[in-house]
């Protein structure tokens, strides 16, 4: 039986499906239960479906074994059919906010076809203007997300975005205001790296790992991937100089590298965050740090 207010969340990576269940309420984050199961090689590459079949199958197999919610689940989607480009904009009609997001992405090959969406990160600044996460997706992307879950027979209710479940994340934690740093989610050979300045997301990419975690040269790549991001963060003049970096969904075993980074770099290196009990609670011996994406998933509004 559902338990008032707890929804699932669904996250599927290069490797393995995520489903979080949970509940957000009075602003604290409950997290139930956590739950994996992977993938068959090739299912999944940089977000696109390669095979459907299999997908499915795992999906449908995990919803009957774990008996998960069928109804109002929320997907976050990621990869390369999906372009994300932090914006200001001045205070217009939303009716008019999809036009200036098309006019910012007007290299883009054709952009006019593209499905766009945006979500509101602070409605207003002190200069004015409002800050939005702008989205630019392929309707083939999208809809085949759609089509395997409405195939599979479980009601999705929301797609978000894992760029805007970090930033929902990031701003829920008082340990990170007015802080830089940098967020890594290791997704199998995908690095995802997102830089936040002073409460502001600043931007994302993607690094592949050549490496596996179990070789010596993968401390070497995650190294080099620091390097980059605070270089970056230094040619960006943001204002500050990264002071944490956060590594999340790493194998166990990493956490020995933690301190090398942390010396090399001048620069403190974690799991996850620091939080208080009354910012989240979760179940004895849970990482946060293995469903940091979910976690922002479950605040349903940015704001």
């Amino acid at each position: 039986m559902k338990k008032k207010g707890v929804s699932a969340h669904v996250y599927i990576t290069n490797n393995k499906i995520q489903v979080l269940t949970g509940s957000c309420v009075k602003n604290k984050l409950q997290v139930v239960n956590f739950y994996e199961e992977p993938l068959e090689e090739g299912c999944i590459l940089n977000g696109i479906i390669m095979n459907n079949y299999s997908l499915q199958n795992t999906l449908i197999q995990m919803w009957q074994k774990n008996n998960l919610p069928t109804k109002d689940v929320t997907l976050v989607v990621n990869g390369s059919s999906i372009t994300v480009k932090p914006l200001k904009i001045p205070q217009v009609n939303p009716k008019n906010v999809p036009g200036l997001i098309r006019a910012e992405f007007k290299d883009i090959e054709g952009v006019q076809n593209m499905l766009v969406d945006y979500s509101v990160v602070n409605p207003k600044n002190q200069d004015g203007s409002c800050s939005i996460l702008a989205v630019l997706s392929t309707k083939e992307f999208v809809t085949s997300y759609i089509s395997l879950f409405k195939e599979a027979k479980i009601e999705l209710d929301v797609i978000d975005l894992v760029q805007n479940c970090l930033i929902k994340m990031m701003k829920r934690l008082k340990s990170l205001q007015n802080k830089t740093y940098a967020v890594f989610i290791l997704d199998k050979n995908m690095l995802m790296q997102c830089l936040f300045s002073n409460d502001n997301f600043v931007m994302t990419r993607r690094s592949r790992i050549l490496a596996d975690p179990a070789d010596e040269g993968f401390e070497r790549e995650v190294g080099q991937n620091i390097n980059s991001i605070i270089q970056f963060n230094k040619s960006e003049q943001t204002g500050a100089d990264i002071t944490d970096i956060f590594l999340c969904g790493f194998p166990g075993d990493s956490v020995q590298m933690f301190p090398h980074f942390a010396s090399n770099f001048g620069v403190t290196v974690r799991a996850f965050p620091e939080y208080q009990p009354g910012e989240l609670g979760l179940p004895e011996g849970m990482n946060p740090g293995d469903f940091i994406v979910l976690l922002g998933s479950l605040i349903r509004y940015s704001d």
